[in-house]
């Protein structure tokens, strides 16, 4: 199972005219502690890129316990940090694994590339 499919998430293409925009929603409209990640449709290929590596330095060097939080400025307006073994959206309680957010990442640039 994709970890889009996990967190009840769907991937859209969506065409305007000659215009083609990419969205992130909740399957079925659901709301809950998911709908978090629908920061995805803010990240372009370049800034998809950006965070998946950040969050792969992470994951490729086990980080000193003592490390403070890191604070992603790949958005403006939303604030990513990481926060071993979490990623935190805008500071909200609920955390996700910071291997599912790779996961996710990945499947986010495989789809804004097609």
């Amino acid at each position: 199972m994709s970890k889009k499919d996990q967190y009840g998430l769907e991937f859209l293409k969506v065409t305007a005219g000659s215009d083609v925009g990419y969205d992130c929603i909740r399957k079925n409209g659901r709301v809950d502690e998911n709908n978090l990640l629908q920061f995805l449709r803010y990240l372009n290929i370049q800034k998809t890129e950006f965070l998946l590596r950040e969050v792969n330095e992470y994951l490729d060097y086990t980080p000193d316990p003592f490390w403070e939080p890191y604070d992603s400025m790949v958005l403006e307006h939303i604030d990513l940090q990481i926060n071993y073994p979490d990623f935190i959206i805008d500071g909200q309680p609920t955390s996700f694994p910071l291997v599912d957010i790779r996961d996710l990442l990945q499947e986010w640039l495989e789809f804004l590339q097609t």
